[in-house]
């Protein structure tokens, strides 16, 4: 759940199924890690030390300028929301894990890069309701309660009620009342009905659609915070509720553990080898075609570096950017991804996959993809190359009625929603 991986390959998501447990998501318990229970005096000490560093570390990148989060997230004690871990590595700027099932990451504590970013994109006001899906640890939802202050509340919903239970005893443990911050065993997709209109309502799951029901229980100008799947990776945006429709107010790649329940739906997943897996839509119809151009020679491309932002506006245009993920072999891996474009033309399958650093293209097969690719460039620069944070979305439910998309936009259609994405000229 990072911004930003140490391969370059954080925007990513999701990765694979591991074999083990501490594969591809960083964070392992580590020797003289806090518990559940109170630290002493020393140990307080030292995490409120952590503490202020890890806000310093965050405004010196520019992941943080709001004072109110600043103050957040230098009140709630991120270590007591860590059982397992030890306070060093509770405050360095990773994701860790605290959940798995049969091998996947379900359940983590964010980076506080992003917390800090989406937290900010949710503009939280004292006295505000707001609903978050997916507490995991809880504390997320603890921010948000200090966040809307005493006079306001926060709903947080968790599919899996042993988390929700753990997660609901961190916070009173930690101070917060439920009247203040409660969290819910409930699937998340469903919202929570009985506690509307929320003024906020955030996601710190990913989703690969949003669900109507969070709509309808968004008061009106609200604002909706959900990372969003957008073809190559996931998005945080922003969307604020406007006479029937949600419009996007800003915009960061992200990467997060997925949905689970009713609205879940997975890029599907094909292992190639012992070392090979490839994620994304169509990646079991792709598989073949996919490894027997791997077998094959490969073409090097002078490119020069590419942006994450090209790669998502290249999901947008083809519709078929998946990424290729290969094991280190080491227990305990991190599983590395690529992505790359898989096309077919007049000469056959073709693909190119985009490197990690080096300026060059590996283009495999036939010329479509490399030439798609070259062409897609060339419009994504006239159009000034702009980073996906400029970028515009308005979603519209599919009852509602629809003009064609602007000129040079995007239309995405899912179950639920239509999505129009302009690239913010």
């Amino acid at each position: 759940m990072s911004l930003q991986d140490s391969e370059g390959i954080g925007e990513q998501t999701p990765a694979p199924l591991t074999d083990e447990p501490g594969g591809w998501v960083a964070g392992t318990p580590a020797a003289g890690a806090a518990g559940d229970g109170p630290a002493d005096g020393a140990d307080e000490a030292e995490a409120a030390r952590l503490r202020e560093q890890m806000v310093a570390r965050l405004k010196a990148s520019g992941a943080l300028s709001d004072a109110a989060v600043e103050r957040a997230l230098l009140a709630v004690p991120r270590h007591r929301f860590l059982p397992g871990h030890s306070l060093v590595e509770a405050y360095d700027n990773v994701a860790i894990t605290t959940s798995w099932e049969r091998g996947a990451a379900v359940s983590s504590v964010s980076q506080p890069e992003i917390i800090a970013v989406m937290l900010q994109q949710l503009r939280v006001q004292p006295g505000m309701r707001v609903l978050e899906v997916g507490a995991g640890s809880g504390y997320n939802a603890a921010l948000l309660a200090e966040l809307v202050g005493p006079a306001g509340s926060v709903i947080s919903l968790e599919i899996d009620a042993t988390l929700a239970a753990e997660a609901m005893a961190r916070l009173s443990a930690v101070g917060y009342p439920p009247e203040r911050a409660q969290v819910i065993a409930g699937d998340g997709w469903r919202g929570w009905p009985d506690g509307a209109p929320f003024d906020r309502i955030e996601l710190t799951v990913g989703a690969m659609d949003l669900s109507p029901a969070w709509f309808a229980q968004l008061a009106e100008d609200g604002l909706l915070v959900a990372p969003l799947w957008l073809g190559a990776t996931d998005v945080s945006v922003a969307l604020r509720k406007r006479a029937g429709a949600l419009v996007s107010e800003s915009w960061t790649l992200c990467g997060f553990v997925r949905l689970r329940g009713e609205g879940a739906e997975q890029a599907t997943v094909a292992r190639l080898s012992d070392e090979l897996t490839l994620t994304g839509p169509h990646a079991a119809a792709l598989a073949e075609p996919i490894s027997a151009l791997l077998g094959t020679r490969a073409r090097r491309l002078w490119w020069g570096q590419h942006s994450p932002s090209f790669i998502q506006y290249l999901a947008l245009a083809s519709g078929r950017v998946l990424s290729l993920w290969q094991a280190n072999g080491r227990r305990g891996r991190r599983m590395r991804g690529r992505f790359l474009l898989y096309l077919e033309g007049e000469d056959g399958p073709s693909m190119v996959i985009f490197p990690h650093r080096a300026p060059a293209l590996l283009a495999f097969g036939g010329m479509a993809a490399e030439r798609f690719t070259r062409e897609q460039s060339e419009a994504y620069r006239q159009r000034g190359a702009p980073p996906v944070e400029r970028w515009g979305l308005i979603a519209r439910p599919h009852a509602a009625p629809l003009a064609p998309p602007a000129p040079g936009a995007a239309r995405m259609t899912t179950p639920h929603w239509v999505y129009d994405i302009s690239l913010g000229e």
